[in-house]
């Protein structure tokens, strides 16, 4: 049994036009390799395009290589950015967490005064 690991890249497109469409956005940018999923945002009441995407590539290369040809080109009338999507809070289960500063510990309470001077 061989273990095939895929190593997929996601990148998120930015100024996007209104009309720009999935399927315009897979068609094209399937030219730089195989696409795993293409996600057009869209504003959850009126359904209309929030002007940014996320397509998410098969291999690192691919989306290097759709990066380096199609960031602040002409799409669809607008000048565009790709960039490389940055891990989410859900990458870490929330925010990642630091431990933070020491807890104080509690002493017991001394009545009595110490009997040694320096």
């Amino acid at each position: 049994m061989v273990l095939v690991l895929r190593a997929y890249m996601k990148i998120p497109l930015k100024y996007l036009s209104f009309s720009t469409r999935e399927s315009r956005l897979r068609r094209e940018f399937s030219n730089f390799g195989e696409i795993a999923e293409v996600k057009l945002v869209k504003d959850e009441l009126t359904k209309k395009s929030k002007r940014y995407a996320f397509i998410q590539y098969t291999s690192q290369d691919d989306a290097l290589l759709a990066l380096e040809n199609m960031d602040c080109k002409s799409f669809d009338g607008r000048l565009i950015y790709v960039d490389i999507a940055k891990p989410g809070k859900e990458a870490f289960r929330e925010y990642p967490k630091a431990s933070g500063p020491p807890k104080k510990q509690q002493l017991p309470k001394q009545d009595e005064v110490a009997d040694c001077w320096y």
